[in-house]
Order: C-alpha cells, then sequence, then structure tokens
C-alpha cells in the first residue's frame, strides 16, 4: 500500500493545532468506515491506515519524547505509546478480516478500533497536549512545532517507477 501524504496536510501554527487538525482527519474516517457499505471499506480502511501512519510516527516520534521531556509527563507518554500500540494490533486485525472478505466481525471490530482510537484521542486532546503547551518553555514548543514540519515534509517523497 502506497501511502497519499496527501490527506493528511499540516495545518496549524503549533505541534498541537496540527495534531488537532489530524484528529479531525481521523474522525471524518473513522465514521466513514463504521458506517460506509461493505464494498467501500476496504478504500477507507487504507486511507485510515495511511493517515494513522503519518500521524502516530509524529507522535511516536517527536510528540510522546517532548511530552516526557518537556511536559514532565513520562508516565503519561509511556501510556500513550501503549495505546498507539493497542489500535495497531485492532487495526491489524481489521486488514486481515478484510482480506479474509470475513465481513460478519468487521463492523463489530471496526467499532472497537473506532472507539479505542476515540477514547485516545480524547485523551491526548484533553490531557497530554494542553499540558505541553502550559508547561513547556515557549521557544521549546515553537522548536518542537517546526520538527513536526520538518518531519512531516520529509515523508513527502516520489519513488522512482
Amino acid at each position: 500500500m502506497q501511502i497519499d501524504t496527501t490527506l493528511l496536510p499540516v495545518r496549524g501554527d503549533d505541534a498541537v493545532e496540527i495534531l488537532r487538525h489530524d484528529h479531525r482527519v481521523i474522525k471524518s474516517l473513522l465514521t466513514e468506515l463504521t458506517s460506509e457499505a461493505p464494498q467501500e471499506r476496504k478504500r477507507v480502511f487504507e486511507q485510515l491506515v495511511g493517515v494513522l501512519t503519518i500521524h502516530n510516527a509524529t507522535e511516536e516520534n517527536l510528540i510522546y519524547p517532548a511530552i516526557n521531556k518537556l511536559g514532565g509527563g513520562k508516565e503519561e507518554s509511556q501510556h500513550l505509546y501503549h495505546e498507539t500500540a493497542d489500535a495497531d494490533v485492532l487495526a491489524f486485525e481489521l486488514d486481515a478480516l478484510l482480506k479474509a472478505g470475513d465481513v460478519s466481525q468487521f463492523g463489530v471490530k471496526a467499532e472497537k478500533f473506532a472507539e479505542a482510537v476515540l477514547a485516545h484521542i480524547d485523551e491526548e486532546e484533553s490531557n497530554a497536549l494542553p499540558r505541553l503547551l502550559e508547561v513547556g518553555d515557549p521557544r521549546k514548543v515553537e522548536e518542537l512545532a517546526e520538527a513536526v514540519r520538518t518531519f512531516r515534509k520529509s515523508l513527502h517523497f516520489e519513488t522512482a517507477v
């Protein structure tokens, strides 16, 4: 699967705004995934996995370490890592169901996946991200935003055919 990086543009003045924009895109795709007709599920799921791959790489490589160091939240950053890993397992299970053509369990698993991702997003937006802005040194917070922009730009590449 080739990831379409245009699905997740970098929008926002700081790292938190960028992630909140990502979250809106993810929520929209989750709604589509749990409500679309079975023949559309594969397309929506592939888009969602692509978006989550970009978003999670941003969080795992930049945001969670910043929460740990700047926001003083080692336990919180580890918890967020674990939640992301748990969602990855559910995504793997959904992918296996799609590949096997097992539509009977897809809806239930998709709902469970959506609930897990939405709870994770809520936790980030309610606790971790605001605290990062509140307790972080403003200069470091700006450096984090620039690191996120640079990281995301590096994900835009052309492959030789």
